[in-house]
């Protein structure tokens, strides 16, 4: 073999090396082009960047999750205030009812009995309420409705003011798990609460023996009872206990409405807060992932002119060689 066929053949086998060097490079850049990334595999890319990535993405998911967690709270939220505004609806009423009938007779107690079993069927509804197969007042008693239907209670059940409202763990009468005055359940007043970022807790729980939905379900009771009474003393009496625990149930509920509201805030901020912290996580990503597509299409230009000279100066020196042999 001569030194110019050697040396032909080196330069052939550099050419060829460099030849599959720039179709590696082309298919790089064809997969940025396409991808606007700069790697598909995150071993590419260095092991600070790897970490980087890593780091920024576990973030996302975990904003998301807690994203996730907000409008799942949010929605039984807003059974809640729905709930609220229903109920403050029925304490006025209620509360017009008792001070517009001061005075007894049959007819006044037979309208006032028939309107109260009617507001009392529609707090039953309402504090019975479920969302996905869930009672939101129960406690942590999911699938049990907490409350019975307030409507038929017998008048033995019906408290002495000065023992409403029941305090944890103790049930009240109407509760679906009363037997009596001993009747227990930590779970029926458990609330629920959420984590809606690092550290973040948020009680937005509420339970039917809150002490609002007592003292309203006490004054109905009360009002119920007075229209049941059959001779002025006792109408008289138990109206004027209606009207007293009507008017603190409607303070109460106002309060707890506030409360829901609050929360309702707290929790659309915090799914902005969230969401703008993973925009912030997916720019960061993009930093570091993402290439600029128009630089990319100018090098594969440019590279696919380069490739094809190269594969015609490897062409040329082939042909060259293969004169050498004859």
């Amino acid at each position: 073999m001569s030194t110019t066929t050697v040396s032909n053949l080196s330069v052939i086998q550099s050419l060829t090396a460099a030849l599959q060097q720039q179709k590696a490079s082309l298919a790089t850049l064809s997969e940025q082009l396409a991808s606007s990334k700069k790697y598909s595999n995150l071993t590419d890319y260095t092991a600070s960047e790897a970490r980087t990535l890593i780091n920024l993405q576990a973030s996302a998911t975990q904003k998301q999750a807690y994203i996730n967690v907000i409008t799942t709270v949010s929605t039984n939220l807003s059974v809640y205030d729905a709930t609220l505004t229903d109920l403050e609806e029925i304490t006025s009423q209620a509360r017009s009812l008792a001070n517009n009938n001061p005075t007894y007779s049959a007819d006044v107690a037979l309208n006032v009995v028939t309107q109260t079993n009617s507001y009392l069927k529609s707090v039953t509804v309402d504090l019975n309420q479920e969302l996905n197969g869930r009672c939101l007042y129960a406690g942590s008693r999911y699938d049990i409705q907490p409350v019975q239907d307030l409507s038929t209670l017998p008048s033995s059940t019906i408290p002495d003011p000065a023992d409403v409202p029941t305090t944890d763990p103790a049930l009240p009468s109407y509760d679906t798990e009363y037997v009596d005055s001993s009747s227990t359940s930590e779970a029926a007043y458990t609330t629920d609460r959420a984590t809606i970022d690092s550290g973040y807790v948020v009680d937005y729980g509420m339970t039917s023996n809150n002490v609002a939905f007592q003292q309203l379900v006490a004054g109905l009771r009360y009002l119920q009872a007075a229209g049941n009474a059959t001779d002025a003393a006792t109408y008289s009496t138990y109206m004027n206990q209606a009207s007293t625990m009507l008017a603190s149930a409607m303070t109460s509920l106002q309060t707890l409405h506030t409360t829901i509201a609050n929360n309702m805030n707290t929790m659309s901020s915090q799914k902005t807060a969230q969401e703008a912290s993973i925009s912030s996580l997916t720019d960061q990503v993009a930093d570091i992932q993402q290439v600029d597509t128009t630089q990319v299409a100018v090098e594969i230009t440019t590279l696919e002119a380069l490739l094809q000279a190269s594969y015609s100066a490897t062409g040329s020196i082939l042909n060259m060689s293969i004169v050498n042999y004859l």
